[in-house]
């Protein structure tokens, strides 16, 4: 008997140092590598943060998180105008994300008893889905409009699946951007009755979500729809939509300038929110009790949160800990940027001007895309953290009664108990993986011109007016009666 309780107290101690050299020593570098990939993309280095991802595949992603590495791997490539690997790489995505999604169920006993995190990550729903604008926009840059409008459709049909799966009650139903840039692709192709249809919805859903779309409405848009309206010869849909936004247009006046092509540059601006841990902790003992309710947003007050968690379970008689992941927002400095088109001289005779001056404006949310996707989902998983942590709670009062009728040891016992208190603090933890490298928005600046070549000076500014920084833009070619699609990044 002795040898046996000898044995159990060497058994608890070792879990309990386990778990605290864990602690200790397992401070996480994920967010390290993050901020130097995002240096990197704010500096334009894409060779070298394709590189350090490559370089991280196993250390960063591994397994688990393989569908983040083709995520990351998938919009890099796209930052840098490599659109065909970006295909490849998304697409690997995407077949990846069918099927971890499939198996999830398969790992769902583990997850639950000890963290979500043991799970390969499949992506948030949204995530899937943006795996598809890409792709359609991969698709669109490289001037392959019908598979641009395959993408597009595949977006479609997944936000109609959430909506069944969610019973309606889903606030990500519909995406106005993509229905946005599917109108231009049919615009582009002259299919304007297909056109129309899709700026329509677009304008819907700007209109009637604004719990995601809380920016204005993109004027180009609506100007648009009404020129298409005049081309098909739609009056009445044209002066609905005329009237209802006060727009101001003449039937007989608006029309297209078939001598014009058109730029449309595609600005992808911050970052795209980061998952923190939520906390709730209830610790009590004789004649004293703790309850918490924290949200720990970096490596560092992590630590000491966890530090602090784990020292109230060895003092505490009992205690209850949960973790729900929630979305915080990026911070941005720009707001908009002013674009200015200059003319490319053709010759020694002749000179640079100024043709136009447009600003950008906003046409893709995803930071709220992102905040209101996770709150649609947030219930089920706090009701699966809160049922993982009442049987990690339930398991540490039976071993401690277990132990009551089979030893006297009084230090073995308690070196039992904490043992499993610690284990069950320090594998409380939600799941914070998510696709860091999306934009944190998508704007536009649209304008027509006339055939030729032209270079693009950016300077972005923040809410203040201030300028932030500035870029340049060479060699765009617009071309007559058609559109040019230009993509640029900022990180900052």
């Amino acid at each position: 008997m002795l040898i046996k309780y000898s044995i159990l107290r060497s058994l608890s101690l070792s879990i309990l140092f386990f778990y605290l050299l864990m602690f200790f020593t397992g401070c996480a570098t994920q967010l390290t590598y993050y901020n130097n990939l995002k240096t990197l993309i704010k500096t334009d280095n894409y060779p070298k943060a394709i590189s350090l991802l490559k370089e991280n595949k196993e250390k960063e992603y591994g397994e688990k998180n393989l569908l983040l590495y083709y995520l990351d791997e998938g919009i890099l490539s796209h930052y840098s105008c490599n659109f065909q690997d970006s295909i490849i790489s998304l697409s690997k995505a995407e077949k990846l994300a069918e099927e971890l999604y499939t198996k999830s169920i398969s790992q769902e006993a583990m997850s639950f008893l000890i963290s979500d995190n043991v799970k390969s990550y499949y992506g948030e729903d949204f995530e899937r889905i943006f795996i598809n604008v890409f792709q359609s926009l991969n698709f669109l840059m490289l001037g392959e409009y019908e598979n641009a409008l395959v993408e597009a459709r595949k977006v479609d049909h997944k936000l109609k699946t959430l909506k069944v799966n969610y019973g309606n009650k889903n606030v990500y139903k519909e995406d106005a951007f993509v229905r946005y840039i599917t109108g231009l692709i049919y615009e582009n192709e002259r299919e304007y009755n297909d056109a129309f249809i899709s700026f329509r919805k677009s304008i819907n859903e700007y209109t009637t979500n604004n719990l995601i779309y809380s920016f204005s409405m993109p004027t180009d848009l609506l100007y648009r729809s009404c020129k298409v309206a005049k081309k098909i010869g739609f009056r009445d849909e044209f002066e609905e939509i005329n009237k209802k936004y006060n727009l101001s247009l003449f039937w007989d006046k608006i029309k297209y300038d078939t001598n014009l092509g058109e730029l449309i540059l595609i600005h992808y601006n911050g970052f795209a929110p980061y998952k923190i841990d939520h906390f709730i902790e209830v610790s009590f003992g004789e004649g004293w009790a703790y309850v918490g309710s924290v949200e720990v947003g970096n490596d560092a007050k992590s630590d000491v949160e966890k530090a602090g968690r784990i020292a109230r379970s060895i003092a505490s008689e009992e205690q209850f800990v949960v973790a729900f992941p929630k979305f915080v927002t990026s911070d941005s400095q720009i707001s908009y940027a002013k674009v200015d088109i200059y003319t490319v001289p053709v010759s020694t005779n002749e000179f640079s001007y100024l043709v136009s001056s447009v600003d950008t404006f906003i046409v893709e949310d995803i930071d709220s895309i992102a905040i209101k996707s996770l709150e649609d989902r947030i219930a089920s998983i706090r009701i699966k953290s809160i049922a993982r942590a009442t049987i990690k709670y339930v398991l540490s009062r039976a071993i401690s009664a277990e132990l009551e009728q089979k030893t006297k040891d009084e230090f073995t016992k308690w070196l039992a108990k904490k043992a499993v208190q610690v284990a069950s603090t320090a594998t409380e933890k939600a799941d914070k993986r998510s696709w860091r490298t999306l934009p944190k928005n998508i704007n536009f600046a649209v304008e027509n011109l006339p055939p030729g070549t032209y270079k693009l000076e950016l300077k972005f500014y923040n809410n203040a007016n201030q300028k932030i920084l500035s870029k340049t833009i060479d060699n765009i070619k617009i071309t007559k009666n058609k559109k040019t699609f230009v993509t640029i990044r900022t990180g900052y």
